[in-house]
């Protein structure tokens, strides 16, 4: 009966040591001295790295398949931030436009894709900067 109970007691242990082994359980009392990361940072670290792994397999070798790689991971971001609640903000719209105009003249594209072009590079950045609206807004489209 004492072999029983101390294999259970080393089963239990064991399970208890893997259990909590990546957990560090006084995090709660430790500072560390960053900022808790917003839920726009936390869902959009979650949808980049989701994105990355959707398009890992993908090994460009051409110019549109870069292009096509680019469009797919943008594309997984989009709706990995949709089911997040969040949307792209008017504002930043608002700001792109006049930016795609200049970029399309300067560089005999489109204003769509030069719009395009901005939106990709934006879509990535998850904290608000004071020069220009981030592109992300939280919307309750996703909870009705």
């Amino acid at each position: 009966m004492k072999l029983f109970i101390l294999a259970v007691m080393l089963c239990v242990s064991a399970w208890g040591v893997n259990y909590f082994a990546d957990t560090d359980p006084f995090s709660a009392f430790r500072h560390t001295g960053t900022p808790q990361a917003s839920v726009l940072a936390k869902a959009g670290d979650e949808c980049t790295a989701i994105a990355e792994k959707a398009t890992a397999h993908l090994i460009p070798k051409l110019e549109f398949q870069r292009l096509e790689l680019a469009g797919r991971k943008a594309n997984v971001v989009v709706r990995c931030m949709a089911d997040h609640g969040f949307y792209q903000n008017p504002e930043w719209l608002k700001y792109a436009e006049p930016i795609a105009a200049r970029v399309s003249s300067e560089q005999h594209i489109s204003v769509d894709e030069a719009t395009e072009n901005l939106k990709r590079i934006d879509m990535l950045v998850f904290e608000a900067r004071p020069d220009k609206p981030v592109y992300w807004q939280y919307s309750k489209k996703a909870d009705q």
